[in-house]
């Protein structure tokens, strides 16, 4: 999961950051993109970085593992 960048939080930045990410048939990501940015780019970035070490479920095609394209969006608040 992201880590709320420090300066972030020092600015009150806010937003929601909408990513697309490349799943490979292992679960593992193999590439991720900006899809909407929160209008933050530390917290996008902060985003991209979380998403990478993430490992999921690959989609299937005749119950076989197969690379496919996901979105996830992780929304900033403060609290």
């Amino acid at each position: 999961m992201p880590v709320y960048p420090k300066a972030s939080l020092r600015n009150e930045e806010t937003g929601t950051t909408s990513l697309q990410m490349l799943v490979a048939a292992n679960g593992v990501v193999i590439d991720t993109k900006v899809f909407s940015s929160s209008g933050f780019r530390a917290l996008d970035k902060a985003a991209l970085a979380g998403l990478a070490t993430c490992k999921f479920r690959p989609a299937t095609i005749n119950r076989k593992p197969v690379q496919g394209y996901g979105y996830m969006s992780f929304k900033w608040t403060l609290e």
